[in-house]
């Protein structure tokens, strides 16, 4: 018997199974449905969902793991960072009342007296043990205070309302290539109107391609070679983009004082921006040849070194390029053509091959034996720098985000260490976090995480039976002879041996197997799931209940009240205020916030709904 309702689809085959065997399958009664609804609605709450924020570590904590503790209690001395200059220490509270600790105001009980402070369960555990008390490893002071209050004002707002192209003419290093999309709406109220005489209606699509490694820049603004590989606008529609109406394209637009003001703060007030051998500081020359037009005095324009296409639209254009989710199709009247939503997609390789390809790690791996050297390397110089340990890297690449070079990861500075993953979850629960809004950065961490984890769990194998056999071989190489054929892969991945060493360095190869382990997104990862859910299948039978969640970012108030609105969720599930075309942009502005409303909403399914791992039985048995 099948029975298909909703998302929600249930197969059930009768055999000869006894009655307890199917039990499971009874419905639930009115009195297990009303306990659960009662318990949604109260874990689903306000009340319970409306995070605090803990004063020594700034991040947005649930408000049962919160709690007031009197100032006497607290060694405020251990949260002080006397390293850091005065010109970026918190104003936002009186300090001295504080001991000089670095604190978040939000947490304060008072900001302009001592009083007491909200602390989370871990920094709670190390600030009030007796004769034990440390640092917690989240606290600000350790090296995780940005400084942004104290940015002058003309500053703050030149980072905040900074384009991605200008952003990329004031970093000195550059990790990705971003392609800008704009697409005319079929659906919209004026498509097929004469763009001449009316509002145009285009949405578009940020796509942020990774590269092998980070580049760095001597100078800035970059010159237009170094900027030519790197933005690229496609138009697709029936009509050609003109002139006129790609300069009303806002995210690709470039503001010559917005950049200058940029970049005058960094030259003067980021360490890792000072004048070197190998940094030469502000090009005057690049600015004035950033736009097309020189000498006009315009201070707005598109840069000229951005390569811009446009693509006819027809059928087999929009079926290779549309995605499983329905278009966002906003209504005219809230839609004003210089407030434009721009969805950000990132495109990675994640089948474990992210730096290297298994023939070349294998060949890079038994080069690097043969020479004595060490399995990994970073290799720094002026167009490469390492992504992995690199303290300077954060600032580099997102100067916004870490405008005084204060916070970078692996900072040999903190008191207590922290690793990539640790700060990364830290940054996306700070409160009031700039790094939770730029889906730019979250792309690029994470494709540096997938290829330091890939660095880090690779490992050869060889068979046991030809083990010996392979060692032998492997000392016979010659070295000239193994970089001869790298540097042939190198220039040509569809390379064919032509020797007879080079055949039997080929062989070799084949022999030698690379496998990773544990590398989240990798193939051999699916496949090890894969097995586990055949396992399962195998060891509990077929199963007889098939549920499809569909949580809905853009309409639930879960997103905003994550995203930092005063609101009430049961006011606002009776109806929204927010126009779908406002809920819309609030979530393509807040990927941190609809990343913890979907993990909220199905981790609360689990355990509210289904009650896995508890006693008693679940809606579905």
């Amino acid at each position: 018997m099948g029975v298909s309702n909703g998302n929600v689809e249930v197969s059930v085959e009768h055999g000869n199974d006894s009655e307890d065997e199917l039990s499971y399958l009874d419905i639930a009664d009115n009195n297990l449905r009303r306990a659960i609804i009662a318990e949604w609605e109260q874990a689903m709450s306000t009340v319970r969902l409306k995070d605090e924020v803990c004063a020594v570590c700034g991040r947005r904590t649930p408000p049962n793991e919160i709690l007031f503790i009197k100032a006497a209690r607290i060694p405020f001395e251990l949260l002080r960072n006397d390293h850091l200059p005065e010109e970026v220490l918190p104003i936002s509270y009186n300090r001295e009342a504080y001991d000089g600790a670095i604190l978040h105001p939000k947490g304060l009980e008072h900001t302009e007296r001592r009083g007491r402070i909200k602390t989370c369960k871990e920094c709670r555990k190390d600030l009030c043990e007796r004769d034990r008390a440390i640092m917690p490893r989240y606290a600000l002071a350790n090296w995780l205070y940005y400084g942004y209050e104290r940015l002058p004002d003309l500053v703050k707002d030149a980072f905040s309302e900074s384009t991605q192209p200008e952003r990329i003419l004031v970093s000195r290093a550059r990790s990705n290539r971003v392609s800008f999309k704009f697409s005319e709406l079929k659906d919209h109220a004026l498509y097929g109107t004469d763009p001449q005489v009316s509002q145009g209606c285009v949405k578009g699509n940020v796509a942020i391609h990774p590269q092998d490694a980070a580049h760095l820049t001597d100078v800035l603004p970059p010159s237009n070679d170094a900027l030519r590989d790197t933005l690229c606008a496609v138009f697709v529609g029936k009509i050609q983009p003109t002139k006129t109406s790609i300069k009303k394209m806002s995210p690709v637009l470039v503001r010559k004082s917005r950049v200058k003001t940029m970049i005058d703060f960094l030259l003067s007030k980021n360490p890792k921006y000072a004048i070197s051998n190998t940094f030469r500081g502000y090009s005057q020359e690049n600015m004035d040849n950033l736009f097309a037009e020189k000498g006009n005095g315009e201070d707005t324009g598109v840069l000229c070194a951005m390569e811009i296409g446009h693509i006819q639209t027809n059928d087999a254009v929009e079926s290779a390029t549309e995605g499983y989710v329905p278009a966002v199709d906003p209504d005219p009247e809230q839609s004003p053509g210089d407030d434009m939503l721009m969805e950000n997609v990132g495109y990675t390789d994640i089948d474990g091959s992210l730096a290297l390809s298994p023939r070349d790690m294998t060949l890079e791996a038994i080069n690097q034996c043969l020479k004595q050297r060490r399995f990994i390397k970073s290799q720094a110089g002026s167009r490469f720098i390492p992504d992995f340990h690199n303290p300077s890297l954060l600032t580099w690449l997102f100067p916004h985000l870490d405008p005084w070079a204060i916070g970078g990861f692996f900072d040999e500075r903190r008191e207590r260490s922290l690793t990539l993953e640790q700060q990364l979850k830290y940054l996306l629960r700070v409160e009031d976090s700039r790094f939770c809004l730029d889906p730019n950065f979250a792309f690029v961490y994470y494709n540096i995480r997938q290829k330091k984890a890939v660095f880090d769990s690779v490992t050869f194998r060889v068979s046991a039976t030809q083990r010996e056999q392979v060692i032998g071989d492997i000392m016979k190489l010659k070295v000239e002879q193994l970089d001869a054929l790298a540097q042939a892969f190198e220039k040509d991945p569809r390379y064919k041996p032509r020797t007879d060493e080079e055949r039997n360095i080929m062989k070799l190869l084949a022999k030698v197997n690379t496998v990773s382990h544990d590398l989240p997104g990798s193939n051999g990862y699916k496949i090890m799931l894969r097995n586990q859910i055949r396992a399962l299948i195998h060891s509990e039978g077929t199963p007889t209940l098939f549920v499809t969640l569909n949580p809905s970012d853009r309409d639930h108030p879960l997103v905003r009240l994550y995203a930092g609105h005063e609101i009430v969720i049961e006011d606002h599930m009776r109806g929204e205020e927010l126009s779908r075309w406002q809920r819309s942009k609030l979530a393509a502005r807040n990927p941190a916030a609809c990343a913890r409303f979907f993990d909220k909403i199905m981790t609360q399914f689990i355990s509210t709904v289904l009650r896995f791992g508890r006693e008693g039985r679940g809606l579905f048995g």
